[in-house]
């Protein structure tokens, strides 16, 4: 994905231009400290015309940022303090661990070229924390895009000698993320197909210790399963065969109230996942197998 800002690339991360933006407005500041809701917050941007300059019409991207909590790890522990009071997993302790000093490596090494992703703070702290808690060998991204989301779980997986696939169907972020995995240091435990997730799911054989769901469909396509945020679903069946008893399941883009993500709702309750989701500027949703 690729953004133009009066003619202008803008690459990385969509968090900090949507902050850069905004830090400029009254009504920003006031809701960075409390002093307004992020009801009152969204009103007040969204009736601000000058953001179309920066935005554009489509409200896909800024409609959501009042979701975005003021203290990054919000969306985490309150979704693995749920997992531990309901018995799901044993425990999150040192769940960041090393997170600082490994965000501030990947920030400086980390290559977007021309393109940004819509990966925020809480959604880097939230895979990181999933993959100390996890402690996988075995890691399938599916819709890896250009590997940014994937990496928040790789030093996991290499500490362990494990494992990491990454699928997208884009050749182009399919490179990129090479590039970036094999700078980072983590080319002996990946591997990267640029092909449709579903495809290499159903014909893997290995068990998955963690699954990480972030594909998207075309909008248009004719095949209703395989359209934007319906085609989790269609991986997640892919996948059923290959999880077991505390595999877990990290979903990007969650919401129970999005109907593209009823489908993935009703497979999670098919396969007795059990976990829950936090609504952020993406959604966050974590399901662990009984």
């Amino acid at each position: 994905m690729k953004m133009k800002v009066n003619g202008q690339i803008i690459s990385g991360q969509f968090a900090f231009f949507a902050e850069k933006v905004l830090q400029e407005k009254d009504y920003y500041r006031q809701f960075i400290s409390g002093t307004i809701s992020s009801e009152q917050f969204r009103e007040k941007m969204l009736a601000d015309s000058s953001l179309q300059a920066y935005f554009g019409r489509d409200m896909h991207n800024y409609d959501r940022i009042p979701y975005t909590p003021l203290d990054e790890k919000i969306p985490a522990d309150v979704i693995f303090t749920y997992l531990v009071d309901n018995n799901i997993i044993p425990g999150c302790d040192n769940m960041y661990s090393g997170f600082d000093e490994y965000r501030q490596y990947v920030r400086q090494n980390y290559d977007h070229s021309d393109f940004f992703t819509c990966i925020y703070p809480e959604d880097e702290r939230l895979v990181y924390a999933a993959a100390q808690i996890n402690q996988p060998k075995e890691v399938f991204v599916a819709g890896a895009y250009y590997g940014y989301l994937a990496i928040w779980a790789m030093k996991t997986v290499k500490d362990n000698d494990g494992m990491c696939v990454l699928s997208d169907i884009d050749d182009d972020v399919c490179k990129l993320a090479k590039k970036n995995i094999d700078k980072l240091g983590y080319g002996n435990n990946s591997e990267i197909y640029c092909k449709g997730a579903e495809i290499l799911l159903a014909k893997r054989t290995k068990p998955i210790d963690m699954l990480i769901l972030d594909p998207t469909g075309k909008w248009n396509d004719p095949r209703p399963e395989y359209r934007s945020k319906n085609v989790y679903a269609l991986c997640l069946k892919a996948a059923k065969h290959l999880l077991r008893s505390g595999s877990m399941i990290v979903v990007h883009n969650m919401s129970y109230e999005d109907p593209e993500l009823e489908s993935l709702v009703a497979e999670l309750q098919a396969i007795n996942a059990l976990g829950t989701a936090y609504k952020t500027y993406n959604g966050l949703g974590v399901y662990v197998m009984p």
